[in-house]
């Protein structure tokens, strides 16, 4: 059984977060591919920072 690795969320990450699926309008898989973290784990996070702002 693989086991899961969390990593937290630094502040920068979450700017890029915000930049890459508001100004450039990318997919969460996407996203997730290019901060090496799980499409679910980005989308999740992203409705985090939303619902907070």
């Amino acid at each position: 059984m693989k086991q899961r690795s969390y990593k937290h969320w630094t502040k920068l990450e979450e700017r890029k977060l915000i930049e890459l699926r508001e100004n450039k309008g990318l997919k969460y898989y996407k996203i997730a591919e290019l901060m090496n973290r799980s499409p679910l784990s980005v989308e999740k996070h992203y409705r985090k920072v939303k619902a907070i702002s």
